[in-house]
């Protein structure tokens, strides 16, 4: 599969996953820890069936391999139970200026930290993405509550270290489903903390979907482009999601999208396809 059709999948699952979290979790369909719970074991499961059924894939592992799925599992795990509880606290725009902000510094530092420059031409379409993104979810944003804002903070840390691990692992089909069993083995510390009375079957369906399909599947997709392309391309991609997750809610939810909102997502589009338009151009100029 081309690489931006793979890229636009993935995109479009996160949008569909911050959709079903925001369904089961704001209007209390299920608690924090069984959603985690479900969602990082039916995931698990999911991909346990992909790995098992593919003949390329070798299932032994060495230490090495063993070492990386225990930091995408504990990394992993990290972000969804973060975000399963921040959610709760936080209106969607404030949580997403959190969130992505997060993301963004940490995968930029990173980027840097690497020793690899930022082209003029990138900066700028990173700054027009940004710009668009924080007009697009600064209207919804509210003051939120600090332990809340904490934990969104830290699960966008959290995603960018499974990120990162992303462009090392070795087979990102192996990778993403170890790294998916770790998460959810490590998802057992929640089984006391979970209220089984307020679990609805309803709740179930959207955590199993959330873990099954838009988690596992879309982070699947993720983890085969990462190798694919750069840290600032990895972090600057990921602000289309909200955009997207608007487009979705007025398709499958019957919400408005408002012309401000049309215009404003396509400037973050355009910017991050600058972004991209930079990298690809300077590896055509560099192989002349």
């Amino acid at each position: 599969m081309p690489l931006f059709s793979t890229l636009a999948l993935a995109m479009i699952a996160f949008a569909a996953n911050s959709i079903l979290c925001r369904l089961a979790l704001t209007q209390g369909l299920i608690d924090p820890s069984s959603f985690t719970f479900i969602r990082l074991w039916s995931g698990s499961i999911t991909l346990a069936i992909v790995i098992l059924g593919s003949q390329r894939t070798q299932i032994k592992y060495q230490a090495e391999s063993l070492r990386f799925s225990f930091y995408a599992g504990l990394s992993l795990f990290a972000y969804a139970a973060l975000f399963s509880f921040a959610y709760l606290k936080l209106t969607a725009g404030t949580g997403a200026l959190l969130l992505f902000g997060a993301v963004q510094l940490s995968l930029l530092a990173l980027h840097r930290f690497q020793g690899l420059r930022f082209r003029r031409l990138e900066v700028v379409g990173a700054l027009i993405s940004l710009m668009g993104f924080v007009s697009l979810m600064l209207p919804s944003a509210h003051q939120p509550d600090l332990l809340s804002a904490l934990m969104m903070i830290g699960a966008g840390i959290a995603w960018a270290i499974f990120t990162a691990l992303g462009k090392q692992a070795s087979t990102p089909t192996a990778g993403t489903a170890w790294g998916f069993i770790a998460a959810a083995i490590i998802s057992l510390l929640l089984l006391p903390t979970m209220d089984y009375y307020t679990i609805s079957r309803d709740g179930m369906l959207l955590a199993a979907l959330s873990g099954s399909i838009t988690s596992a599947l879309g982070y699947l997709l993720w983890y085969q482009v990462l190798p694919k392309i750069s840290l600032l391309q990895a972090a600057i991609s990921q602000l289309s999601v909200p955009a997207i997750a608007l487009v979705l809610g007025a398709l499958l939810l019957s919400e408005t999208l408002t012309l401000r909102e049309t215009l404003i997502s396509s400037v973050i589009l355009s910017g991050i396809a600058l972004v991209f338009w930079t990298k690809h151009n300077h590896q055509i100029t560099t192989e002349k």
